[in-house]
């Protein structure tokens, strides 16, 4: 009897191990949405990079701030998911930002460089010719300048400058043409701002900035309304994003209202802020999408018509992509790409011209860029469960 229920356990116990039914639905591994094609070789640390055809050959180009070396790398896209060899622009001491804007209207686009060492911007006109010449304008923000964007903001047909400062300011530079500058307007913001950009937040047709505020004191966004005349008004501190780094634009609701994703590198954490469309904002729940986030960049990767992101993982040398679900929560886990050391900034275009959107990364401690093409992959999200979504209002 005793030898019939010792079997009848044993029996039970292979049974509970190996046949036991699941209690919940396994989650689908998500496949590799890129595959790393080109690699380039470029100055000492890259950062910051942006992406535009400036040789207007109907091709995206490439220019990546050398922090290291105080260069550019100035990469021709050929249109295959290749580009040639790098052409080096000597810069100011620590460029950390680049944008470009036609500052001198003449159909091309120009550069601007923000330098951090020596606290200066230098002007950089298209040559025509797949080049760029050094001006001799150098532009003196302030102190401790941090990061850049330029958009029109007084609605005169030129080009002006906004930069966030160290010290709680918001320096305003409003065009002259000819790549020259008015003398910086300061704007005090509640907190130590880091990224910039610029959006038509309230729909009314003007240009309005959004700034991410960390350090120290008071964390979170501010909204710049744009008044249309190069003046703006501050809203009150939008909570959310803990120590926010960086900021894009996303609709992640599909209102046609542009919200806020940030992400917070101390706190590995990303945080959406999405737009009511009354000047007030909806802070959701931070969520995950890998260690260390730094720089994150928007696109609709799988072609359902919903923003998804892909992130920059410093310190993991990954960079991970969250599918977006439409209602500002993404799927869970983030799809992990392999890329070279320190992963810094991300832009994001049709390299190879097949209708997929790819990807170029810089790649501080390898002197690198990855280019990652986009794999023609149908349907690549499976039913795992939402990060879930809340939370606190914010009346501006």
């Amino acid at each position: 009897m005793n030898k019939f229920f010792s079997s009848l356990f044993f029996v039970f116990l292979v049974w509970s191990i190996t046949g036991c039914p699941s209690l919940g639905k396994v989650r689908t591994k998500m496949p590799r949405l890129f595959t790393t094609s080109f690699t380039m070789q470029t100055g000492a640390e890259p950062s910051f990079m942006i992406a535009e055809d400036f040789n207007r050959d109907g091709e995206k180009d490439l220019v990546v701030t050398n922090s290291g070396g105080n260069t550019l790398s100035y990469f021709k896209g050929k249109g295959d998911g290749t580009f040639k060899d790098q052409i080096i622009i000597q810069t100011g001491e620590d460029p950390i930002c680049v944008v470009a804007a036609d500052f001198n209207n003449n159909g091309y686009l120009d550069l601007a460089v923000l330098n951090y060492r020596d606290q200066t911007i230098n002007i950089f006109f298209n040559s025509r010719y797949g080049n760029f010449k050094k001006t001799k304008i150098t532009l003196k923000p302030g102190k401790i300048p941090i990061n850049m964007v330029a958009g029109d903001f007084n609605r005169d047909g030129i080009h002006d400058l906004a930069i966030t400062m160290r010290y709680h300011k918001v320096m305003i530079l409003l065009g002259k043409g000819k790549g020259r500058f008015k003398n910086p307007v300061p704007i005090t913001v509640k907190g130590q701002p880091t990224a910039i950009i610029t959006g038509d937040y309230d729909k009314n047709k003007i240009l309005d900035i959004a700034v991410a505020l960390a350090g120290s004191g008071k964390t979170g966004i501010q909204i710049l309304w744009g008044i249309g005349d190069g003046t703006f008004n501050a809203s009150k501190i939008i909570k959310g994003g803990g120590q926010p780094l960086t900021l894009a634009n996303i609709d992640v609701d599909n209102d046609d209202y542009d919200d806020l994703v940030t992400s917070s590198n101390v706190l590995h954490s990303m945080t959406v802020i999405r737009n009511n469309g009354d000047k007030t904002f909806t802070t959701l729940k931070d969520f995950a999408s890998g260690s260390f986030p730094k720089y994150v960049a928007v696109a609709d990767f799988t072609g359902d018509g919903r923003s998804d992101l892909a992130v920059s993982n410093s310190t993991d040398d990954i960079i991970t992509v969250s599918l977006g679900r439409g209602d500002g929560t993404f799927t869970w886990p983030p799809i992990a790409h392999v890329v070279d050391e320190h992963p810094q900034g991300i832009v994001l275009h049709d390299f190879d011209n097949d209708g997929l959107i790819d990807m170029a990364v810089a790649c501080r401690d390898k002197n690198l860029v990855n280019i990652l093409l986009k794999r023609n992959i149908v349907n690549p999200k499976p039913d795992n469960p939402v990060q879930p979504a809340s939370e606190v209002k914010e009346v501006t």
